[in-house]
């Protein structure tokens, strides 16, 4: 995990997770998101954790901490490059928590939801990394 005295900004290159913590949000038989994982709401950022300097065991722990947190089922993770989340408004900007110094968030979310979908649509379209199952 990155030092959490030192976080660097995200990188176009850069890798990050978004954690599944609802079955309705994936096509399980296709491997695929749909696009409400990748929907801000309730919020106006949309959370990710960053790859940088991380494990996949780390990686995989706070996917399990986060469902731990909100009593919930991890169901898996999608992979996406930070620079296929940087569509129209949309930045991901480091936001580092107390134990996740890798977190961040897609923010510059448009206020419409119609709008939000199209964005989240096109996220969805672009997730490459499709890890279904946590080991």
């Amino acid at each position: 995990m990155l030092d959490p005295s030192n976080i660097p900004p995200v990188e176009e290159t850069e890798v990050l997770s978004r954690y599944v913590l609802q079955s309705n949000l994936f096509r399980k038989s296709e491997g695929t998101p749909k696009p409400g994982l990748f929907m801000p709401h309730p919020r106006q950022e949309l959370s990710v954790t960053r790859h940088k300097d991380a494990t996949q065991d780390e990686l995989w722990k706070v996917g399990k901490d986060v469902a731990e947190e909100r009593g919930k089922t991890l169901y898996g993770r999608f992979d996406i490059q930070a620079k296929d989340c940087q569509i129209e408004s949309l930045t991901v900007e480091s936001q580092p928590l107390p134990n996740n110094p890798n977190h961040a968030d897609i923010i510059g979310w448009p206020s419409s939801k119609e709008e939000q979908l199209a964005l989240a649509q096109e996220i969805a379209a672009r997730t490459k990394g499709v890890i279904i199952s946590s080991p």
